[in-house]
């Protein structure tokens, strides 16, 4: 793969993910680079006029644009193409393998974002951060409007109201020291979760088939089998990928097993949840709460359940939002469109 391609070729390079000024510049040196689509307009590009920008482009740097095969088979003069994503789910690679093009893509660019965003999941709903924060907002638990807001005397004991109706009654929580973290899976956000996790004293457990016993004795984690993972989670991680053995495995049979004080928290893939059994679960308090990133249709339903909940805390796709992830993506992604156009095996291809 790329092994006719030489750095005498000028390359036609069109970028639609978020890549930092300075490795622009860098692809600029091996070629013609044109942004546009979603990181140009904020708007995604659909398949047609996808075709018309890709019209004799050699490199495609694609973010989130949907690259169907339809997309492929009309852009003839393609070469590689590159998604700036952990997972490219984006991109038809049946396609591509076909015309033999290859695929890069960025994996662990926001390893580090989404694993500290898992760990601000668990301590939000564990300790009912979001919903103390909403319950102020609305006006809830709040003393009377003061003349001075900033002159206030000197109290030695300043508390919330204990008496009657008080958040310190409704917004009891348990500390994550001496829990026990149950991952599913152990990619790149799984070990990460696993080692931040260990800083907070939580014992940790992992089912990942793929991943070998030394490895996670030395990362601290103890392999289990599923039914172990479940019955022992007093918070449940799911950083696994979507595959046919993945989809709903996560199901009623598994919160069955859990504990009744037990947390789901999923900042991966929504369709490994069986959505109607976690609704159940969380309605009939099989479990004690969620605590979400993705849904299983984005943006989620307004009308949809988990909205009326007091035992679940959502978010809205935000795990990999973080500014350090393009500066991550771009060094990773650029770095292998260089190795290619000197006609060297690169690092990332899927």
């Amino acid at each position: 793969m790329g092994e006719h391609i030489t750095t005498e070729k000028r390359l036609k390079i069109a970028v639609t993910a978020e890549i930092r000024p300075d490795f622009l510049e860098k692809l600029r040196e091996i070629g013609d680079v044109e942004v546009c689509g979603w990181i140009k307009t904020g708007v995604l590009m659909s398949e047609a006029e996808q075709i018309e920008a890709l019209r004799g482009v050699h490199v495609y740097l694609v973010g989130y644009e949907l690259v169907s095969e339809r997309v492929i088979a009309n852009c003839p003069s393609l070469e590689l193409v590159a998604c700036a994503r952990a997972n490219p789910v984006n991109v038809d690679t049946t396609a591509l393998e076909a015309r033999r093009i290859p695929l890069l893509y960025t994996p662990g660019r926001n390893a580090v974002a989404a694993a500290e965003f898992t760990m601000g999941l668990m301590l939000a709903e564990a300790r009912h951060i979001a919903r103390a924060y909403r319950s102020l907002r609305e006006g809830r638990f709040l003393g009377a409007p003061a003349a001075d807001i900033l002159d206030v005397p000197e109290k030695s004991d300043v508390v919330w109201n204990l008496s009657g109706e008080s958040p310190y009654k409704y917004y009891h929580g348990f500390e994550l020291h001496g829990k026990t973290l149950s991952l599913l899976g152990l990619g790149h956000i799984g070990r990460m979760v696993a080692r931040y996790a260990q800083a907070f004293d939580m014992r940790v457990l992992s089912h990942d088939p793929y991943f070998g016993e030394a490895e996670a004795r030395a990362l601290g984690v103890t392999l289990v089998d599923l039914p172990t993972l479940f019955r022992e989670a007093d918070f449940l991680s799911i950083h696994c990928k979507v595959s046919e053995e993945t989809k709903g495995i996560v199901n009623a049979d598994a919160f069955s097993r859990m504990k009744k004080t037990a947390v789901l928290v999923n900042t991966a893939r929504a369709s490994i949840v069986d959505q109607a059994a976690l609704v159940d679960a969380l309605r009939n308090r099989t479990i004690a709460g969620a605590a979400l990133d993705v849904y299983w249709e984005e943006p989620l339903p307004s009308n949809h359940p988990l909205l009326t909940m007091d035992n679940a805390t959502l978010t809205p796709h935000l795990a990999g939002a973080s500014f350090d992830v393009p500066e991550r993506h771009s060094e990773i992604v650029v770095e292998d469109i260089l190795r290619w156009a000197e006609g060297k095996t690169p690092y990332n291809i899927l």
